[in-house]
């Protein structure tokens, strides 16, 4: 392969391909809203828009320099404010960094070996060494801007789903303590089977999670969509399990106010969480995640 057509093929890659260390700058590009690219993490730092023009400035100086190898960018250039800070513009800018990597990929792929091999005129390297260089830029900044998506790229939840069968503990404890014995005496077998029923439920669902390598929590950008195991007959076995605990303890603990409050348990599940998962995994995974919503039951 020409050395033109392959460093045209790399810049492609790093834009829009499959590149080997990971996502595309513009997979990465397509996490962030508006607001997220504007969003300044840590004080001093450049905000994720402003790598995206960074990144635009120094493609422009590639094509400028195979031209006029003594050409320099203004410092203003560098790590520019955006216009504006709305949707509209956020897109814009995006789709100019796309349209600046093809113009740079379509100029090089028409340059000789011999015109690659020569120097940037007194700057010390060659123009493939530059070209390279553009492309190991555009993953170094995509590196920058996945780490600021990836704690953003997650479901809004109201809390972490275990967060509620524990509260609904403590609150039945300190109601049954303090307030109202609502004392019961089930057969011991009896929660035995419900605890150990929801427990095995919630380790063979987290275990699919395990082989898929996805992970569980939360505050984690998911990378798969789980459908084997119980997975097959719900949506949400893991949840299902949390509940089943939940029932479980109460009848070894003997205190029934764990059953009455399954239900606000399950309702801050359903409305805290998985209604708020959905949206967001169906925007996430697309087609694959709208098959599971298609043939799996949300509960049972």
């Amino acid at each position: 392969m020409r050395t033109g057509a392959r460093l045209a093929a790399e810049l492609r890659r790093a834009w829009n391909g499959s590149p080997w260390h990971g996502p595309s700058v513009r997979d990465v590009l397509g996490r962030l809203t508006a607001a997220d690219a504007a969003t300044r993490s840590v004080r001093g730092s450049n905000t994720p828009w402003q790598l995206v023009l960074h990144l635009t400035t120094w493609v422009e100086v590639a094509l400028c320099r195979i031209d006029d190898p003594a050409y320099d960018p203004l410092e203003s250039m560098n790590f520019p404010e955006p216009r504006a800070r709305d949707a509209g513009q956020w897109t814009r800018d995006v789709d100019a960094l796309g349209s600046t990597i093809e113009r740079l990929a379509q100029r090089v792929a028409t340059m000789s070996d011999a015109e690659l091999d020569a120097p940037v005129g007194a700057r010390g390297y060659t123009y493939t060494t530059m070209l390279d260089g553009e492309a190991q830029h555009l993953a170094y900044h995509a590196g920058q801007a996945a780490m600021l998506a990836r704690s953003r790229d997650v479901a809004p939840l109201l809390a972490p789903a275990p967060v509620f069968p524990l509260s609904a503990i403590v609150l039945a404890e300190l109601v049954h303590r303090y307030l109202y014995a609502a004392a019961f005496f089930p057969p011991p077998i009896v929660g035995w089977t419900l605890l150990a029923s929801g427990g095995g439920l919630a380790a063979w669902a987290y275990g699919h999670f395990v082989r898929r390598r996805t992970p569980a929590v939360p505050w984690v950008t998911p990378r798969n969509i789980v459908s084997a195991g119980p997975y097959r007959f719900s949506r949400n076995p893991m949840y299902l399990g949390f509940l089943l605990a939940q029932a479980g303890v109460g009848c070894l603990r003997h205190n029934a106010l764990y059953l009455v409050l399954l239900l606000p348990t399950w309702a801050f599940i359903h409305w805290g969480v998985v209604r708020r998962e959905e949206p967001f995994l169906l925007r996430k995974f697309g087609q694959p995640y709208r098959q599971l919503l298609d043939t799996t039951r949300r509960w049972l």
